[in-house]
């Protein structure tokens, strides 16, 4: 702990608004901390259901499992869940538990290094800014950026052409090959 500080006051820093640091937040605020920031690179909170949209988009785990212990959803649709369901559920936890006020959307942090001497965290973002932490949580998740192999005829090809994580809902594909 940071010299001088104590538990309650220090500044906390939380990256990714998916489900990660969702709970993250709202679980360090039950604890009493007040100065937490919360950066998440895109415009809103859900990680991994915000982006992905492709239809049939949904969980591989049954839904009763697929929430917080500690708040539990009774009322999933389906015992597999699609996006927009499992979306809802982390956009309504966080207005439940107050996360949004500590939220910092469209800001993408781009480097992260830690001082010995002052025992502080600074956060670099993408438009140049800082931001200084006593502690940083990564609550960052595996799947925000889409993994796109190279293959022949990839850079020939005529048609529309996008990763499923960033699915184009203008492109009709009724009767196309895919």
């Amino acid at each position: 702990m940071p010299s001088g500080k104590d538990d309650q006051s220090l500044r906390i820093a939380v990256l990714g608004a998916g489900m990660s640091g969702l709970a993250a937040v709202a679980k360090l605020k039950e604890a009493g901390y007040t100065d937490i920031d919360l950066f998440e690179k895109s415009d809103g909170v859900g990680g991994t259901w915000r982006d992905n949209t492709y239809p049939g988009c949904g969980c591989d785990v049954p839904s009763h499992l697929y929430s917080y212990s500690f708040d539990l959803n009774p009322d999933w649709d389906y015992k597999w869940s699609l996006q927009p369901q499992i979306l809802q559920y982390f956009e309504d936890f966080a207005d439940k538990f107050g996360v949004r006020p500590h939220c910092h959307f469209n800001s993408e942090i781009t480097d992260c290094s830690y001082d010995e001497a002052s025992r502080t965290w600074t956060l670099t973002k993408a438009d140049g800014g800082t931001h200084t932490a006593d502690v940083l949580i990564s609550g960052l998740g595996q799947l925000n950026i889409p993994s796109i192999p190279d293959f022949k005829g990839k850079d020939s090809f005529q048609g529309p052409s996008f990763h499923s994580a960033r699915w184009d809902h203008s492109v009709d594909l009724t009767g196309k090959t895919v």
